[in-house]
């Protein structure tokens, strides 16, 4: 019993290492002082809100019939409500508990006490702020109160294709000329002033237009879209204007403070301000494991005139629309299934300890992932045939020259032919565990001289359990070869999970 219940109680042990492993991966924050991803358990068919923020908590405001109001603080705890207006998915819109202001086929809507009334006609596209909407048709902007009021009506000579207020009620407006693109910003009562132009292309396709103000700077970010050679590229600008003056806008570029590489394709960008300087919230493909990369939500700042983003969430589904809650909280929508769940991360203590207790989830998740190691296993059973090269020349070589060393049970024989197998595993292990091995393996494994180190402790314990669990009446072959077995066991699970 004990020659088969020892083995399979050692190989036990290292898979429950190997599922500790993948636990404390599935436990680690995204950053020290941020909590892990926290599932707020509200549910939404479309991503598109309305967003009011207070000093302690905001407010999110979700489209649909009837909308629903979710009161969101910085301990990410959660209120749901639901009003008394429908309104249209996909479309921007504003709405408080009185009443709601959103665009229907081409017309902006005010409703209130259950009755709509049409404010304007003809309305190309609407944009909203905390403090009221921008609406506009071609040449024609409109900023209108949350009461449903037009505020004021600038005509243009120049094509409105997009428009955004900032907090402070300033209109940023991206408009087309005959050739050139151009940003300008609308204060109520002054003529326009164009801050940035871009040469007008064909294809290009601007999107995404946000604008904050910063004591005498105003900064913004815009997307633009095409397809060139058959291959979509979406790329996002940054751009700022001090004092009133030109403003200078570069390509993004964004480096990821974990791997420090640059993100490719990040999107989802929403532009805000914190501690007196821009922040960006985007979504882009990174790591959240060595073996495991996910769309996640980011926040970057500039460092040293460099982007340099953070990761803020932790979840394995794919990620999209971050909001800032307040300066320690963010939410953002996780897709899941069929449908988008709002989920967040805060660094508020309670929050960054509530998250670091174990889930269920994550005993699931670590389970399969474990299994899914054991397809490096295999990898390592090939390199274990290698390793038995030098035992098996020696075998041979006491068969045909020397039987009666054999014959007689000689111990040295049994020593001859394991410590080859373990010379051979010194020589090539640290060739072998180069590479992924070294961030994909635990501290415990890929110290310095652990590829040394580690066949020697592998050997001393199957040498001590072969010692234990075999039958006297074993011959040296049988002997020989249940060691090997047992010390080739442990190689593959101790040190296979971890080569692919």
């Amino acid at each position: 019993m004990k020659k088969i219940g020892l083995p399979i109680l050692t190989g036990f042990i290292i898979l429950l290492l190997v599922y500790l492993h993948q636990l404390s991966i599935l436990q680690e924050k995204p950053a020290t002082d941020w909590s892990r991803s926290v599932n707020l358990d509200v549910a939404a068919e479309d991503s598109e809100m309305f967003v009011q923020r207070e000093e302690d908590s905001s407010t999110l405001f979700f489209s649909g019939d009837p909308v629903r109001k979710v009161v969101v603080n910085e301990q990410l705890d959660t209120t749901t409500e639901e009003l008394s207006y429908s309104i249209p998915d996909g479309y921007s819109f504003y709405v408080d508990d009185q009443q709601a202001i959103y665009k229907k086929n081409d017309e902006l809507i005010y409703a209130t006490d259950g009755k709509e009334t049409a404010i304007l006609k003809e309305i190309e596209g609407m944009n909203v702020s905390e403090n009221g909407v921008i609406a506009w048709s071609r040449h024609t902007a409109y900023t209108i109160s949350p009461e449903g009021k037009v505020k004021s009506e600038t005509e243009l000579p120049q094509y409105i294709k997009s428009g955004t207020l900032t907090e402070k009620g300033l209109a940023f407006l991206y408009v087309q000329t005959d050739d050139v693109n151009q940003f300008l910003t609308l204060d109520a009562g002054k003529d326009p002033v164009v801050l940035y132009e871009t040469p007008l292309t064909s294809g290009e396709i601007y999107s995404n237009l946000q604008m904050i103000e910063l004591d005498n700077k105003l900064t913004f970010t815009y997307t633009i879209s095409a397809t060139r050679q058959g291959t979509r590229v979406v790329n996002t600008y940054f751009g700022e204007s001090v004092a009133g003056k030109e403003a200078d806008a570069q390509l993004l570029k964004i480096q990821n403070g974990e791997t420090g590489d640059s993100f490719e394709k990040p999107n989802y960008f929403s532009l805000i301000e914190k501690d007196g300087a821009a922040h960006l919230l985007f979504s882009a493909n990174g790591e959240i494991s060595p073996k495991r990369s996910v769309i996640s939500i980011y926040e970057a700042s500039q460092q040293d005139g460099e982007w340099v983003a953070s990761r803020r969430s932790t979840t394995e589904e794919l990620s999209i629309r971050p909001i800032s809650i307040t300066d320690q909280s963010l939410v953002w929508m996780d897709q899941e299934k069929n449908e988008l769940v709002l989920h967040g991360a805060s660094t508020d203590p309670t929050v960054v300890k509530s998250s670091s207790s174990i889930s269920s989830d994550d005993l699931t998740f670590a389970l399969y992932y474990t299994f899914t190691a054991i397809v490096g296993m295999f990898a390592m059973l090939a390199f274990s045939f290698g390793f038995l090269i030098l035992p098996a020349v020696a075998l041979m070589y006491f068969y045909f020259a020397n039987t009666t060393a054999i014959e007689q049970d000689k111990k040295w024989v049994e020593w001859t032919i394991i410590l080859l197998c373990v010379a051979s595993q010194i020589i090539f292990l640290p060739s072998i565990l180069d590479g992924p091995f070294q961030y994909l393996a635990p501290s415990y494994l890929t110290f310095s001289g652990a590829a040394y180190v580690w066949p020697l402790i592998i050997f001393v314990v199957s040498y001590m359990i072969s010692r234990v669990a075999q039958d006297q009446e074993w011959t040296i072959m049988q002997r020989t070869s249940y060691q090997l077995g047992l010390n080739l066991g442990m190689l593959i699970f101790l040190l296979g999970p971890y080569i692919l």
